[in-house]
């Protein structure tokens, strides 16, 4: 029997994420503060960017997806400086670990050539920033901070999934043959 949506099981999953991470902005809109909220949905925003540049993009322009993408980054910088001024350490890291993965995607996005010339220290750098991303998850599981857990364990699975393309991106480092 021929399955209809065979061919969009992935679109499907990242609708899925997406979906998810809608709503746990909601969430956090509904149970923490406006920092928290607005922090949520600026990187819901970057995501759908960067997810809307590196597809088949028909319905934004590249210059309104640049003003968006560089409002939400704003917008993520004075969250992370609301952390700074109320001491949230683990806030703090976590924003400037994010901040590493923005950088990354930059360069795959804009300079990919960069990328390519120095592909062993990008893999290297994204592989050491999500798992201290997973570190971070762990610590606020410890701490009995689920909804941070859970948010920081959702946006992980989204940025590795959807974005890097994790399991290519590993893929294409461990699994070459010209190493």
């Amino acid at each position: 029997m021929p399955k209809p949506f065979a061919n969009l099981k992935y679109p499907f999953f990242k609708l899925a994420l997406i979906t998810l991470l809608v709503l746990n902005a909601t969430l956090y809109a509904l149970v923490d503060t406006l920092t928290s909220t607005l922090d949520a949905v600026s990187w819901l925003i970057l995501l759908i960017i960067y997810e809307l540049e590196t597809s088949s993009n028909r319905y934004f322009s590249k210059t309104t997806l640049q003003v968006i993408r560089n409002a939400a980054i704003a917008l993520i910088v004075l969250v992370f400086v609301s952390y700074w001024h109320d001491s949230e350490w683990l806030d703090i890291t976590n924003s400037l670990l994010w901040f590493g993965i923005i950088a990354l995607l930059e360069l795959d996005i804009h300079k990919p050539n960069i990328v390519l010339r120095h592909s062993t220290i990008i893999w290297t750098l994204t592989i050491t920033i999500f798992l201290s991303l997973f570190v971070m998850a762990g610590i606020w599981l410890w701490q009995g901070a689920w909804l941070d857990a859970y948010d920081a364990l959702l946006w992980i699975i989204a940025f590795a999934l959807i974005e890097v393309d994790f399991f290519e991106f590993l893929q294409k480092k461990c699994f070459r043959q010209d190493l």
